[in-house]
C-alpha cells in the first residue's frame, strides 16, 4: 500500500508524461510538489521497491512503463485478414506497447542483412532485445562470436560442446563454433518496422 506522498509522486510522474511525452527528472517532481530532490529520491526508491517504478541507471534513476490505458498504449480493434477477407470485429482492448517493448535490460538494434528473413526479420528492421547471458535452445539471440562480431541467429547448443548459430534463410549456411567462443548478449522479444522511413 502506497503512502499519500508516494501516490502524489506517482501522479506527478503520470501527468508530466502525458503533458510532456517524457518522464520528469527528480528535480522536476520536487518542484511540482515543493519537496527537495533527496526526499523525492527516497519516494522514488520506495516506488521501485513496490514495483510501481522500475530501477534505471540513467539520469532519471527510475523508469515508468505506464499503465494499460496510459502513454504507450494503442487501441486493439481486432483481427484483419492478410489472405481471404474476414469480417472485421471491433474489440475494445488496449495493447500497451511500452510494457511489451520497454523495460529494464531491453535495448534496440537495427538489422543489417537478410539472414533472418524466414523468421520475418528483414534488412533495416528494428529488433527489441532483452539483455541476458543465457537462452533456451531454439531462441533467437544476439551472439558475440570470438569476441569480435555480433550476430542475430537461432541458438542451438549441442552436446558435443559446439554451438550452432542457424540463420533463417535457406540460401545461407549454418555456423558452428566452440561454446567458449560464443557469448549470448540478449534474446529477441520483438520486431518492428518503420514504413514511413522506407517510403
Amino acid at each position: 500500500m502506497l503512502t499519500n506522498k508516494q501516490n502524489l509522486v506517482l501522479n506527478v510522474i503520470r501527468e508530466f508524461i502525458r503533458d510532456n511525452q517524457r518522464q520528469p527528472t527528480l528535480e522536476e517532481i520536487g518542484q511540482e510538489l515543493g519537496i527537495g530532490r533527496s526526499t523525492i529520491h527516497k519516494h522514488v526508491q520506495a516506488l521501485i521497491r513496490t514495483g510501481n517504478l522500475l530501477q534505471s541507471s540513467g539520469k532519471f534513476a527510475y523508469e515508468y512503463a505506464g499503465d494499460d490505458e496510459e502513454l504507450g498504449s494503442l487501441p486493439y480493434l481486432g483481427q484483419i485478414a492478410a489472405g481471404k477477407p474476414i469480417e472485421a470485429i471491433v474489440d475494445q482492448k488496449q495493447i500497451n506497447l511500452a510494457k511489451f517493448f520497454c523495460g529494464a535490460g531491453r535495448y534496440v538494434l537495427r538489422i543489417s542483412g537478410d539472414s533472418m528473413i524466414e523468421a520475418g526479420i528483414f534488412d533495416k528492421d528494428y529488433v527489441v532485445i532483452r539483455k541476458q547471458e543465457t537462452a533456451r535452445p531454439g531462441s533467437i539471440v544476439v551472439a558475440l562470436v570470438e569476441q569480435r562480431e555480433a550476430t542475430l541467429k537461432y541458438y542451438n547448443p549441442m552436446p558435443t560442446g559446439v554451438v550452432e548459430l542457424e540463420p533463417a534463410n535457406k540460401a545461407l549456411t549454418t555456423m558452428y563454433y566452440p561454446a567458449d567462443q560464443v557469448v549470448i548478449q540478449g534474446v529477441l522479444i520483438g520486431v518492428f518496422r518503420d514504413y514511413q522511413a522506407a517510403a
